[in-house]
């Protein structure tokens, strides 16, 4: 029996995650049918952001889809599974509006959250207490999320698998570094004086010799998955001159991360899950931590890791081997050795479909409704309409208010 899994994403981040992980479940005993789509939201990633985030994989330029499209699309392809790709609140409204195709013979709800996906927090599990199986990438992920969604009464599958982008790697042969790549995030740090501040330590590493490069999530004007307030490109264009430094002394890169890490690169990062890529390749990998470590820098995961270091220091170690990261650490984190859980977590669920033996329908009532409504919103009706709405006032979202519901329906 053929399996039919479809992938539903929102942004530029979760469709290449959707895609490596359409492409690890991989089994010979059971033949795989997998497709992907976007679904319409403000985030929906551009043309360029498309083409690289399915760079390598075997899913062609995925449609965009509205809700009720998407919904039609549903009944169509008929999917065993479905994993939804996507932000929490749009998770949420696409699992609600898959549900809803056909309560009757509904498929396996599937999600999880792109690269490393901690701390574990109510809020993110809230948005997806729905879901039949939950993806984690490591052993510390798994019991952080069986604690999470323990706490809202719901007991998903934590299933264990692997960041499916490290899957195809091996390691490198080691090289002089003569390339620094920095990777850059949108949410941290998000200040300027801190960006600067990066800025202008990666000028300083450029300074020492080496070819440092600031590898984009996005170019002026592109959508991600989290707005960025303080572009690098533009801080760099504007504030170059006051650090002491030649506009050509470091070079702005978007695509993707892998046609960078090659023999001789060594990468910098505040908490990027390239570095995790890094790592997989053996590459020196250094994780700043001028800003300090904690929660809300994404970075406390690198805790014992053996790579969180200064800026200023990260130039030195790229002239020797690099910061040294410690196995137990990779083991218990994200590089481990055990086999994916998840091939045969698909397989069974969609054993469990075509038998009829689904849990009954999970329980997807908006966690938030003013926020669920937002989102529906900005679904269905075209961006001028819903910017309109935003400035009319109270009034008309009151009446909205009562609307919405039934386009959540749809």
């Amino acid at each position: 029996m053929t399996i039919r899994v479809l992938a539903v994403a929102d942004s530029d981040s979760y469709l290449k995650w959707a895609c490596s992980t359409l492409d690890s479940l991989g089994d010979p005993e059971a033949p795989l049918d997998r497709s992907a789509v976007l679904i319409s939201t403000p985030i929906v990633p551009t043309t360029s952001q498309i083409a690289a985030a399915v760079a390598g994989s075997s899913i062609v330029r995925p449609r965009v889809l509205g809700l009720r499209a998407l919904q039609a699309h549903v009944r169509d392809v008929r999917p065993d599974v479905v994993l939804v790709a996507a932000t929490g609140p749009i998770a949420e409204m696409i699992a609600r509006a898959v549900v809803r195709a056909d309560p009757r013979r509904r498929p396996a709800l599937v999600t999880g959250l792109p690269g490393m996906a901690l701390p574990a927090t109510p809020r993110g599990t809230a948005w997806r207490r729905w879901c039949d199986a939950f993806v984690v990438h490591s052993r510390r992920e798994r019991l952080a999320y069986q604690d999470a969604f323990a706490a809202h009464g719901v007991e998903p599958q934590v299933v264990l698998a692997h960041l499916p982008f490290l899957e195809r790697h091996a390691a490198m042969t080691p090289r002089p570094i003569d390339r620094v790549v920095f990777a850059a995030q949108a949410k941290v740090p998000a200040g300027r004086a801190e960006r600067l501040r990066l800025l202008d330590g990666l000028a300083n590493i450029a300074a020492e010799g080496f070819d440092v490069i600031v590898k984009l999530r996005a170019r002026k004007g592109e959508r991600q998955t989290h707005n960025e307030e303080h572009p690098y490109d533009d801080l760099w264009e504007a504030e170059h001159a006051r650090l002491g430094h030649a506009v050509g002394t470091l070079r702005f890169v978007d695509g993707p991360m892998a046609e960078w890490l090659q023999p001789g690169t060594a990468l910098v990062t505040v908490s990027s899950t390239a570095a995790l890529e890094s790592l997989a390749l053996k590459l020196p990998t250094a994780l700043v931590d001028d800003f300090g470590v904690a929660e809300e820098l994404l970075n406390e995961p690198f805790t014992g890791s053996g790579c969180l270091v200064s800026l200023a220091d990260a130039g030195k170690l790229f002239r020797e081997e690099g910061p040294v990261t410690d196995a137990a650490w990779l083991d218990e984190n994200y590089l481990h050795s055990t086999d994916s859980e998840l091939p045969g977590t698909v397989s069974r669920l969609a054993a469990q479909r075509a038998a009829g033996e689904l849990r009954p329908l999970p329980d997807v009532r908006p966690w938030l409704w003013p926020r669920h409504l937002r989102v529906v919103l900005q679904s269905v009706l075209p961006a001028p309409a819903y910017r309109a709405i935003l400035v009319v006032g109270r009034p008309v979202k009151r009446m909205l208010g009562r609307v919405a519901p039934s386009l959540a329906n749809q």
